[in-house]
């Protein structure tokens, strides 16, 4: 792997945590779109599938489980921060500390259902790429794309439903939150796939990832000789 494809990693992986903690922040507004109604979530959170398969086509599935598993543990992390922060003596009015209060502290729940359905489902993702990559190589990546998101996008939301509202919703209310959700999100993820286009393969080049070694500014070099 190259010093620049490293570089492009590097910014992969940063899109891939800031496009989770943007879903998570625009999770509170709610939206019509495609005469569904959605959270702002559902336009974020689709573009992590793709930025984890640039991540996989870049350095394989190996740094993509990592990318995935420590995205949930910075979710985590922030959760716990707003809990902390919810919880001190705020400077403001009694109406509005409580009002703050209630958007920063999610339901264990609700924080479960979401850690398990993006690990599960990104890991699912994973595995389907891989698998397209080993039955197809370099052909028809946008397929790569593709496949694996409509297996992975709608499985989050299933984890997640399961999870967050079993034994208290109906299956008619099931069905209806899983559909109309899944089928804009996939939208969305549909529109990210070019992205897969934007960076190299070099996932079997990583096993060398020792061999990287920034070469020195002639200057330097020569500042270094005398």
């Amino acid at each position: 792997m190259s010093i620049r494809n490293l570089h492009v990693l590097i910014l992969v992986s940063v899109a891939y945590v800031a496009a989770q903690m943007v879903a998570d922040i625009s999770n509170l507004r709610n939206l019509t779109l495609f005469g569904v109604g959605v959270s702002a979530f559902s336009i974020a959170y689709p573009l992590t599938f793709t930025l984890r398969d640039m991540a996989h086509k870049l350095a394989g599935p190996q740094v993509a489980r990592t990318l995935i598993i420590a995205a949930a543990a910075i979710y985590l992390i922030v959760q716990a921060f707003f809990a902390i922060v919810a919880g001190l003596p705020p400077e403001m009015t009694p109406d509005e500390s409580v009002a703050i209060g209630q958007l920063m502290s999610l339901e264990w729940r609700f924080l479960l259902a979401a850690v398990v359905a993006s690990v599960l489902s990104q890991l699912v993702d994973t595995e389907v790429y891989t698998r397209w990559v080993n039955r197809f190589g370099g052909e028809h990546q946008w397929g790569r794309v593709l496949v694996s998101n409509l297996i992975g996008i709608p499985l989050d939301r299933i984890i997640f439903l399961l999870i967050a509202f079993l034994g208290a919703w109906s299956g008619d209310e099931f069905v209806a939150a899983f559909i109309g959700t899944s089928v804009v999100r996939l939208v969305f993820g549909i529109i990210s796939i070019p992205g897969i286009y934007l960076v190299e393969e070099h996932s079997e080049d990583w096993i060398h990832i020792t061999e990287i070694r920034h070469t020195d500014p002639p200057s330097f070099a020569r500042a270094k000789r005398e």
